[in-house]
């Protein structure tokens, strides 16, 4: 019998540390008067949806951010959650939400972005924890989080339970990030699995730019794109302050903020050579990347002294809600990913500070970036260069930028509308589902 893991401390009760409470949608869940997902209809009265993610719950990173937004919002429109992660991270409590965490035999304490042993252990485990919770209780929905959405497709049909593929990547394209599976055959095979979760779903969600991907394989799909709410809020000026000094930051400085992990993709040494380049002209340039692990640290900067340079601060992995000092004393944010073909959840964020963003462009970025909302560049080091003096060189192109990624963000990112479109999505599924049973 599975049990819901404990819960020390709540999300409500824990003040300033979860600012999208308060700070971030400007007032309280419980101020807004939230309609039901099926207020007036008597089909379901008390609608329960589970979560299935293989990721760690709760860490301040992108899917487990995501993930959380979602329970939150479904919360808002009076669902039950089950959510079901893996047994690493914070415990929290959202209103209405169950939290299960599959078997640790291992003890593991860390599982790293990106496949892994350690994901691959915990992928075993979170398939018995999902088959049995299927089969002990009744869903109106499955949300199956990336890989899990796999698992779906072999568990969901044999309970009738219909599922939603909450599609963060192109799992079988992230395999060539990784030499052990990087081989035709383990593509094929990935493509093919692909191709039956896509035919099998009962609505795909993902990620903003993955759609034409998804039509392209599954011409009748029903899919959406994401567009997840940004965290922003007012800073005050003596945290900044206080924070260039933590930073051992000069007052002429002028800061390039880069948020994220460090994997491969991100593109950090790219971002760190162009740096380089561009204070050939502009030597008054600083980088800061936030959001180094401890093993990061060590593959990217194995010499300590390599963290604090004239040119270069790293700092760890920090909370979400810290990260909006960080912002707030950026001069411009960095987004230098290779290769993506889909929207961080940071980006969001970006364009809600009103800083001007450089960017790779890329399809990945240009479902939300446009030449009038970012320095868009090439992904080279002279162009990257060419872009970060631009922004120093113009300031007043910069502050437009800025302010038209700050307008685009505040008509589309806003935390009411995220909750509609969970509603549209849920609800909508829930009832073509029920209609092709009666059918």
């Amino acid at each position: 019998m599975l049990h819901p893991a404990p819960t020390p401390w709540s999300l409500e009760a824990s003040g300033a540390a979860y600012a999208d409470v308060r700070g971030m949608y400007g007032q309280t869940a419980e101020a807004r008067s939230t309609r039901p997902l099926f207020s007036g209809r008597s089909g379901i009265n008390r609608p329960r949806v589970l979560i299935v993610t293989p990721q760690p719950f709760y860490e301040d990173r992108g899917t487990p951010i995501a993930v959380r937004y979602v329970a939150r919002a479904l919360s808002e429109l009076r669902v039950d959650v089950d959510l079901l992660a893996f047994p690493v991270g914070r415990t929290i409590s959202i209103g209405r939400m169950t939290l299960f965490r599959c078997a640790n035999l291992l003890g593991l304490k860390r599982v790293p972005i990106g496949l892994s042993w350690r994901k691959l252990v915990l992928d075993v485990s979170l398939w018995r924890s999902f088959r049995r919770l299927l089969a002990e209780r009744h869903y109106d929905m499955v949300h199956a989080v990336e890989e899990a959405a796999y698992m779906a497709l072999a568990l969901c049909p044999r309970h009738k339970q219909p599922f939603i593929y909450d599609m963060a990547s192109v799992i079988p394209a992230a395999l060539e990030h990784n030499r052990l599976l990087n081989f035709a055959i383990f593509r094929r095979i990935f493509r093919a699995i692909e191709d039956r979760v896509f035919r099998g779903a009962s609505r795909i969600v993902c990620s903003a730019g993955l759609a034409s991907y998804v039509r392209e394989h599954h011409d009748s799909a029903s899919v959406d794109e994401w567009r997840f709410p940004s965290h922003s809020g007012a800073v005050a000026s003596n945290d900044v302050a206080r924070l260039r000094a933590d930073l051992n930051i000069r007052p002429e400085q002028r800061v390039l903020l880069y948020c994220g992990n460090f994997a491969g993709y991100q593109g950090i040494e790219l971002l760190v050579t162009a740096v380089a380049r561009a204070r050939l002209t502009r030597p008054e340039l600083l980088l800061v990347c936030v959001g180094a692990t401890e093993p990061e640290l060590a593959a990217s900067f194995p010499d300590a002294g390599d963290r604090h340079t004239d040119q270069l601060r790293v700092v760890r992995r920090q909370p979400q809600d810290r990260i909006l000092v960080y912002t707030a004393m950026a001069d411009a944010l960095m987004l230098p990913r290779i290769g993506a073909d889909n929207i961080p959840l940071k980006l969001y964020d970006y364009m809600a500070s009103g800083k001007p963003i450089v960017a790779i462009r890329q399809d990945g970025h240009d479902a939300l970036l446009t030449d009038q909302r970012a320095f868009l560049c090439e992904g080279t080091v002279a162009s990257m260069a060419e872009a970060i003096v631009r922004v120093c060189e113009r300031p007043e192109e910069a502050a437009q930028v800025g302010s038209a990624a700050l307008r685009y963000a505040q008509q589309h990112f806003g935390w009411g509308t995220f909750v509609e479109f969970i509603r549209d999505v849920y609800r909508t599924t829930i009832d073509r589902d029920q209609h092709d049973k009666v059918g």
